[in-house]
């Protein structure tokens, strides 16, 4: 296990760094015509730390927490890797890192879609904050359903494409009633719809980079030493058969 949580915490620190890139790349222009956009507004703002630092300390912020992530992706793959009906390590480690950005990033976002950060009411931070953990909790909660579902299924020699259908559409059927039961956002912003979107886009794209980086990371690592014990395997045969 403390491999697999060093693996994990490599393949993290890689993803959470190219999210970092990726949103420095494509979702720092938005950011600027938001902050832009609320100085065009007159609104008295203070800042502590200027535009470079936090631009930097985005990127860092965004290495630190892909940590995190890859930790988690370690973990929930040491659990469930031995009841995964995949060929190998790595193809097992992008499906658990799929769900998870699935079930960490994208659903959250279609619900409560991330605003860029200089928008929106300061009083309603609070309410969207407990909303969207609510949503998030919700559907971690759906996936474990879903799996529930597929290892029942599993258990009464189902087939494998009958088990998948079972899974997704239990976990989507959770997934939708959360969506009616719980409230909309609270805070509409007033914004251009083009600057909203471009953020939202952005935002969601860099989780689907630091899942699938993190993901393919951590599946070379895992598979490496098995490729090279094949390959080691393979030489002395070859070694050992007469002239």
């Amino acid at each position: 296990m403390t491999r697999m949580l060093r693996l994990g915490a490599i393949a993290g620190l890689a993803g959470g760094l190219a999210m970092g890139l990726f949103l420095l790349a494509v979702g720092e222009s938005s950011i600027a015509d938001a902050v832009a956009l609320e100085h065009a507004s007159g609104e008295p703002h203070d800042e502590m730390f200027s535009r470079g630092t936090q631009v930097a300390g985005g990127v860092v912020g965004a290495t630190l927490s892909g940590l995190l992530f890859g930790v988690v992706l370690a973990v929930v793959l040491a659990a469930v890797r031995h009841r995964l009906a995949v060929r190998d390590d790595w193809r097992r480690t992008m499906l658990v890192a799929l769900t998870g950005f699935v079930t960490l990033a994208l659903v959250p976002a279609l619900k409560y879609p991330a605003n860029p950060p200089a928008l929106g009411d300061p009083d309603t931070v609070g309410r969207r904050t407990t909303l969207y953990l609510i949503l998030l909790a919700w559907s971690i909660l759906s996936a474990w359903g879903g799996w529930r579902v597929a290892l029942w299924l599993r258990g009464r020699t189902a087939p494998d494409h009958v088990r998948l259908t079972a899974a997704v559409a239990t976990f989507a059927g959770l997934v939708a009633i959360g969506f009616v039961v719980l409230p909309g956002t609270p805070d509409p912003v007033e914004a251009p719809a083009t600057l909203v979107w471009r953020f939202r886009l952005a935002a969601l794209g860099g989780a689907a980079v630091l899942w699938a980086v993190a993901g393919t990371v951590l599946g070379a690592l895992l598979v490496a030493p098995t490729k090279a014990a094949a390959a080691l395997s393979g030489s002395g045969t070859a070694s050992t058969r007469p002239g």
